[in-house]
């Protein structure tokens, strides 16, 4: 057998080669042609989710309270870097710790992820360069206001809503996400894919919030709990004549605390309740104010069960009872109810049911039907007993009182804009029902004035404004079945100015430990919000309207006193005003500018607005001087710049 030559054997080796080469480019063209195609595609192109910029939130004067700003995060891959030393360089510019500069130029990792997000402008240097992958982020960044992050709540590291505004808005705000397509080129830079749609911005939300008088409520609050050695408490401050929140403030000792309490933790209202019933019997026909009514001395004894008076007489008119809040007075009065016409009374003023506010966990509060009640129900929530009612609705009932009779839903949204600017919703006052005539309101309003002159919450008059008010005390149910022994809620609702109402105020104090009734402890701090808006420059009030003569008149008061003051114990603008209605608002003194250096930056702005000045701060530090100086005296609402110091 002729054995084949060498070159013969050459000749074979490179015809199987070549028939094999062949078979393979079959097999990878036309059997694996698409799981080769589908593994290029993933070495030259990645998916990258962009995520949409979330919609801005702003106060009801357009300042921004929440906003998104862009980021980046980097990631990069040691191995494939091209210039280790700039690669470094770069990083440890952009502010990276150096031990992360050193482990992202290590060339032992595979996989190095940089912590931290960065703006894109800062990032760009190092974004482009080979072996960094930057991934697009966004920042939820918010107002440095404490007294708002409890009400609008946050995002998580993802930018998923938690709680708050946030959460109850998240389907406006949030926008609407894209994938983008990332290709690379022979030597690893990026090309970006020219068919990518950028993602759809989140709508904006105007709130019907202000910011400053939000901010004047939470330091008010703050300082009150320090003060009573309360355990919480609210301020709700709404605009009658539409309806739209201004302020809704909480605060907690309890750390586990979170959103806003306000619309979500009923109480039993006690004696702000009495002005609303009064309100239906004018209504119905069935008392007039000056009618006067047995108040047993003090003492009287219903169904087994023992009412008693703070203020012993021997009778009251319906406008003294609820001057004097007599609990005799108010029982005796609202016992020309039939059930039904007590429940309707206080259903009516939106009790027992949610405001339709769009925020998380809105409790609808307590108000059991008539067939439910007990032999002394009616006796009870005459006194505002056996119903449980939040702080939110019991202020929105009372703007009927401020606004001539018209319950109002409560308002939280001002606007929603889209991206582009087009207004998509803008607040309309939306009527619920008329719930008293413009004249019973009016009569109302009257007896609220005379709590506050001459009344139990004097402590809440005001020298050049008139105010009227009610405040309420009443015992705090314990964890158990009953009531706590000691704890009581302090509360006082308030309309500012009495005659034509631009705000009305809800202050409730739970617990509080240095005196327990709402016209010492809650009607002051409505004051003091009061006070510090008027020298604000941003509280949303109608000055112009507050400087008017009529503005300042005293509501005449034509029912019988149990006991008349002398002209002594009343406020100077009730005594200057009511001599005569034309009369100009007495002038308020000048007052020497207080010495704040040494407080902190918070303890400063209440010290200067307690003093009826307007700030403006230069810087974020510790104060050190004013312009004016301290000890200068100087005229209510003068402007003090606060110098300060890091």
């Amino acid at each position: 057998m002729t054995r084949p030559s060498r070159l013969t054997l050459v000749h074979g080796s490179l015809a199987l080669f070549a028939l094999a080469l062949v078979v393979r480019a079959a097999q990878v063209q036309l059997v694996q042609a698409d799981a080769w195609r589908h593994r290029a595609q993933r070495q030259q192109f990645a998916a990258a989710d962009v995520p949409a910029p979330r919609g801005d939130i702003f106060d009801v004067g357009g300042v921004p309270l929440a906003q998104s700003r862009p980021t980046v995060r980097l990631r990069v891959a040691p191995r494939e870097l091209a210039d280790r030393e700039a690669t470094g360089r770069a990083l440890a510019k952009m502010g990276v710790p150096r031990e992360w500069v050193v482990r992202a130029t290590d060339l032992r990792r595979a996989w190095v992820v940089i912590p931290g997000a960065f703006l894109p402008g800062a990032a760009a240097p190092v974004a482009h360069m080979r072996g960094v992958y930057p991934d697009a982020g966004l920042e939820r960044v918010y107002t440095q206001r404490e007294a708002m992050r409890r009400l609008i709540g946050v995002v998580d590291a993802h930018g998923a809503a938690v709680d708050g505004l946030e959460l109850t808005l998240d389907s406006l705000l949030r926008g609407e996400a894209r994938v983008t397509r990332l290709a690379r080129d022979s030597r690893g830079a990026r090309i970006d894919a020219p068919d990518d749609v950028a993602p759809e911005a989140g709508d904006a939300v105007v709130l019907t919030i202000n910011q400053a008088l939000q901010e004047i409520s939470d330091r008010a609050l703050a300082d009150a709990m320090v003060g009573t050695g309360a355990d919480g408490g609210d301020i709700v401050i709404i605009d009658p004549h539409d309806g739209e929140i201004r302020a809704m403030a909480s605060r907690r000792t309890d750390p586990r605390s979170s959103g806003s309490p306000a619309v979500s933790e009923p109480f039993e209202p006690g004696s702000t309740l009495k002005p609303l019933l009064v309100s239906r019997l004018l209504q119905l026909h069935l008392a007039r104010p000056d009618e006067v009514m047995n108040t047993e001395n003090g003492f009287y004894n219903l169904d087994g069960r023992r009412i008693e008076d703070e203020h012993k007489l021997p009778s009251m008119s319906l406008a003294d009872v609820i001057r004097y809040s007599s609990n005799i007075g108010i029982v005796k009065f609202t016992s020309r109810f039939t059930p039904r016409e007590k429940f309707e009374a206080l259903r009516d003023f939106g009790f027992g049911m949610p405001t339709g506010l769009p925020y998380p966990a809105e409790a609808a509060g307590t108000l059991r039907l008539p067939k439910e009640w007990s032999k002394t129900s009616a006796a009870s929530l005459a006194m505002g007993y056996e119903i449980a009612v939040t702080p939110l609705q019991l202020a929105a009932a009372y703007v009927p009182v401020a606004n001539g009779g018209q319950l109002l839903e409560p308002s939280l949204i001002r606007e929603i804009r889209a991206p582009d600017g087009t207004v998509r919703y803008h607040h309309q006052p939306r009527v619920i029902r008329r719930v008293m005539d413009a004249d019973v309101a009016a009569e109302v309003r009257r007896m609220l004035v005379g709590v506050v002159t001459s009344g139990t919450s004097t402590e809440a008059a005001m020298r050049n404004y008139i105010v009227g008010g009610k405040s309420g005390t009443s015992r705090r149910t314990s964890g158990k079945h009953g009531y706590a022994a000691g704890s009581y809620t302090a509360s006082f609702v308030s309309l500012f100015p009495a005659e034509d109402p631009q705000y009305v105020i809800l202050v409730k104090l739970d617990n509080p430990r240095t005196d327990i009734f709402g016209g010492k402890t809650a009607a002051p701090v409505s004051k003091i919000v009061l006070q510090a808006a008027l020298a604000a420059r941003d509280a949303a009030l109608d000055r112009s309207t507050l400087v008017s003569p009529e503005s300042l008149v005293t509501v005449t008061d034509s029912t019988a006193h149990a006991t008349p003051p002398d002209d002594d114990t009343l406020p100077p603008a009730v005594l200057d005003v009511g001599r005569s209605r034309h009369a100009a608002p007495p002038a308020q003194p000048a007052r020497a500018i207080p010495n704040v250096h040494g407080l902190t930056l918070r303890a400063a702005v209440y010290a200067l607005h307690r003093g009826g000045f307007r700030v403006q701060l230069d810087g974020y530090g510790f104060p050190v001087s004013t312009a004016p100086a301290a000890g200068t005296i100087a005229q209510p609402g003068a402007l003090v710049r606060v110098s300060t110091a890091p």
